[in-house]
């Protein structure tokens, strides 16, 4: 037995060595920038939401403070889990996989919208062991990973670049599941999530080889929407949209006007009048104190621009371009088109959930309860664009190893 154990020894380091030399091969190849932006986005966001959260009805600053750390470190695990392992992005099981899932998250929206517990006037979260979560958050990502495989197989098998718009929209296998998702998310009501979910599969739509036209047709109505809203606001009044929605179009309309629907976008207004440009310094927030409803989460932007000034703000923004310009670049250069659908998803993904809750924070759009990427808190949203991301460091990181190889 000892001499089995002794020969047993040596192949077991031998195989800790391998393991952690391929885990050392496979780092190397994780982009900096975008994993350095995320976690400095989460440690600023976990600090802003302590700051933030001193003044709550519900728990403590120190409550929030944990559960957002505790989060945000189970959503760096997660990322650099999916970074690592090696998804058979090309292979029957994951297609599989990602079907399952896809036709999963519809069967729990549609759970959601028809039993799901009414959360602040909508049916959009459900709550385990005293845990909540948004099954929206996770058919965003499902249904990037839906679309770019289907598109891909359209421009693979079916149709030359520019022809794919009857193929695509009218194939029921690739719009049935996303179409059902979308508007079961709109019916719940999330019109903030539905807007997200509809800009992404646009993008997407447009980067597999739809004519730009139709994209720009889409942007004239949502421009043209917003204008006339003063006009149409009486005409909302007798379709299907819930008391506290329109109360959120009037304030978008007027705030001074709306009443208490408005109150929360004219302190919005105070706390980024108050900042400045360099701000009251940190802590010193005078609208979290009971005047800003939900200084955390929704409106967490107002307070970091009340405490640390229009400069904290803008150096944000700067990280999140620096962060969706390398997602894009990657895009353009890779020949997979899988691969290049799903990184231009995420990069939209990103950028308009981050044009969303600015939008509702500055007046600029109806507010819609769209949370901002990495800085709000939510421990479903974290751990849903740690999801995310692991898949778009995933595929980066086999584009610079192929590129590293060619060179």
């Amino acid at each position: 037995m000892q001499v089995n154990d002794s020969k047993r020894q040596p192949k077991q380091m031998n195989g800790f060595r391998a393991f952690f030399q391929a885990m050392r091969i496979k780092f190397k190849y994780l982009d900096p920038w975008i994993f350095c932006s995320i976690v400095g986005l989460m440690i600023f966001g976990t600090a802003m939401v302590f700051t933030s959260s001193t003044n709550m009805a519900t728990g403590s600053a120190t409550s929030f403070f944990v559960k957002q750390s505790i989060f945000a470190i189970l959503s760096i695990v997660i990322l650099l889990f999916l970074f690592a392992i090696g998804i058979p992005w090309q292979k029957r099981s994951y297609r599989r996989a990602v079907k399952y899932v896809m036709i999963g998250l519809v069967v729990i929206l549609a759970y959601t919208r028809f039993f799901g517990p009414v959360t602040s006037g909508a049916r959009g979260w459900l709550y385990f062991f005293g845990f909540g979560f948004q099954p929206v958050e996770y058919f965003k990502i499902a249904m990037i990973l839906w679309l770019a495989m289907k598109f891909s197989d359209v421009l693979k098998y079916k149709a030359g670049p520019g022809r794919q718009l009857t193929p695509m929209l009218l194939n029921w296998h690739i719009t049935l599941l996303p179409v059902i998702g979308m508007l079961l998310d709109l019916t719940m009501p999330d019109v903030g999530g539905f807007g997200i979910l509809l800009a992404i599969a646009g993008v997407m739509f447009l980067a597999a080889g739809v004519p730009a036209v139709w994209l720009c047709i889409v942007v004239v109505l949502i421009i043209t929407v917003l204008v006339i809203m003063p006009i149409l606001i009486p005409y909302l009044q007798h379709l299907n949209f819930m008391p506290y929605q329109l109360q959120r179009f009037e304030a978008f309309v007027n705030p001074w006007s709306a009443g208490d629907s408005g109150h929360q976008l004219i302190n919005s207004y105070y706390a980024i009048s108050n900042g400045g440009i360099f701000g009251r310094g940190l802590g010193n927030s005078i609208q979290k104190l009971g005047f800003l409803p939900e200084p955390n989460t929704d409106f967490i932007m107002a307070v970091v621009g009340e405490e640390l000034g229009a400069i904290s703000i803008i150096l944000v923004l700067i990280v999140i371009g620096i962060m969706v310009w390398r997602i894009v670049m990657y895009g353009t250069r890779t020949r997979n088109m899988e691969f290049r659908l799903i990184l231009y998803g995420a990069a939209m993904f990103i950028m308009v959930q981050v044009l969303i809750n600015l939008g509702g924070v500055t007046g600029l759009l109806p507010i819609t309860g769209v949370t901002f990427p990495w800085i709000s808190y939510g421990g479903s949203s974290l751990l849903a664009w740690g999801i995310m991301m692991g898949f778009v460091l995933n595929i980066i990181g086999r584009l610079r190893l192929e590129a590293d190889r060619e060179r």
